[in-house]
Formats: structure tokens, C-alpha cells, sequence
């Protein structure tokens, strides 16, 4: 049976600049030969897709941090979670609390970012995944519809006490970091882990077979399902923790995978 390898994207397979390099594909492409390999980001369908094609898999994808699994080759959803209105406007209550900048994702064919402000954090966030952004005037009005997560840009010492708040105050909402000044709010019970789960079910693939590779807190359930958890050396200490190894770049798995 081919094993599956999933990739995170940012921190992992992309770049600094968030680009897949051309040694980077010459490797991917050695480790298509013995695997079947997939992607798992927090990116959105517009903005996952390029990586996707360049990578040129052939399994279905894991996105919006685990909200959504996506067949490239057949063009269609096949998982889909989203949250209850009620507590998707609950957290953007919580979160304006704080000094951050909220993004709603509302839909897989809606590219757009919602936002009630474009300041510097939503500039630079349009500039690395290339997606439109648009201005509402109030996000808690414009939530009546259950979107497919909510991104939290702000200042690495301000985010773990919003985490607090809202794993208090909307306990059914999954919340788990991304990066360092990325918090992503989810719908319940939605991962990049259980969303891996669930496509070895689609797949047929046990988890002894998958070999899960990432670089933040949000991949730690992937990393712990997979038969073999692979961390990046940069990534955050409980992370590497939990892994069965370590590496510095991805250009050294091919000489490391069985």
C-alpha cells in the first residue's frame, strides 16, 4: 500500500519569501516515487492552490487548519466543518478586546477576507498569500452566515492571553496557534490532526504509513497521529518534543525516509 506524506506549507515546504524553491520540488519529486503526498495548511483554497498544483498531488488536500479537506484532482469538497454563528460572533467579541485584527474566511469559493480594518498586520498578511481583502463595517453583523474559521493577527505577547480568553468564553470553538502572531479560531473539533484522521479513513492508509511533517503548534495532532511526526528545527519546543525526528529542511528527507 503507498504510504502518505503531508506537508505543511508555511515554515515547512515554502521558503522565507513563502515560495517553493526549485530544490525544494527536485526533492518532492524523489519522494513521489515511494509516497503519496498532500499538503495540510491554514491556507484557504485560493491561496493553497498554486503550492498544490506546483506540488502536483494526486490525494486530497487538508485546509483552513483542518476546517476543510479538498480533492484538487476531482475539484470538490470532501469535508466540510464550519461554526455556529452564534459562536463565531462570540470570539470576535472576545477578541476585540484586544489590540489585534480579525479576518473572517466565509466561504471555499469566496476568496475574500473580511475585515473591519486594512492596517499594516492585514497589509502584510494580503501580501503573502495574494488574496483580495474587503472592509466591513462590523464583522458581528456581518457574521449570519457559519464561516470556515477566523484569523487573529497580532503581537506575539498579546495573543496568548486572547487564547485564554477565548478557550474561557467559547469553549466549543477549537483555538490554536499558527504561528507566532497567528491565532486561528476553528470549529469544534477541527485540526489539522483530525482532519488527517479522517482522510487516512478516506484513503485506506493506517497511521503507521503516514509520514506528517510541520513547523507549529497547529501541526502538533498530525504529528502525533502520523506513524513517524517530523518537526522543523525551528519550530516551538513542544513540538519537537512530540516528534520522531527533527530536521532542519526538507531537502533532507529524502535521504532519511525508509
Amino acid at each position: 500500500m503507498p504510504r502518505l506524506l503531508v506537508f505543511d506549507l508555511d515554515g515547512t515546504l515554502l521558503d522565507p519569501d513563502h515560495r517553493l524553491s526549485p530544490a525544494t520540488r527536485a526533492a518532492l519529486g524523489i519522494l513521489s516515487r515511494r509516497f503519496w503526498i498532500s499538503i495540510a495548511t491554514g491556507r484557504s483554497l485560493a491561496s493553497a492552490r498554486p503550492f498544490a498544483l506546483a506540488v502536483g498531488i494526486t490525494v486530497p488536500a487538508i485546509l483552513y487548519n483542518g476546517a476543510v479537506v479538498y480533492d484538487f484532482p476531482a475539484g470538490k469538497i470532501i469535508l466540510e466543518r464550519r461554526m455556529a454563528v452564534e459562536d463565531a460572533r462570540a470570539a470576535v467579541f472576545v477578541a476585540r478586546r484586544f489590540p489585534v485584527d480579525i479576518e473572517v474566511y466565509r466561504d471555499i469559493g469566496d476568496p475574500t477576507l473580511y475585515v473591519e480594518r486594512i492596517g499594516p498586520r492585514v497589509r502584510r498578511f494580503m501580501e503573502k498569500e495574494k488574496l483580495p481583502v474587503r472592509e466591513v463595517e462590523d464583522l458581528s453583523s456581518f457574521l449570519n452566515f457559519p464561516p470556515l474559521k477566523l484569523l487573529i493577527l497580532g503581537d506575539p505577547e498579546v495573543l496568548p492571553g486572547l487564547e485564554w480568553e477565548l478557550r474561557r468564553e467559547v469553549p466549543a470553538l477549537t483555538v490554536v496557534r499558527s504561528e507566532a502572531d497567528y491565532l486561528e479560531v476553528l470549529p469544534p473539533e477541527t485540526s489539522k490532526g483530525a482532519a488527517l484522521r479522517w482522510l487516512c479513513g478516506h484513503l485506506g492508509v493506517p497511521p503507521e504509513e503516514v509520514v506528517a511533517v510541520g513547523d507549529q503548534l497547529n501541526d502538533l495532532e498530525m504529528i502525533r497521529y502520523a506513524g513517524m511526526g517530523v518537526a522543523m528545527a525551528h519550530g516551538p519546543a513542544e513540538l519537537r518534543r512530540a516528534a520522531d525526528l527533527v530536521i532542519s529542511s526538507v531537502l533532507e528527507l529524502p535521504g532519511l525516509l525508509p
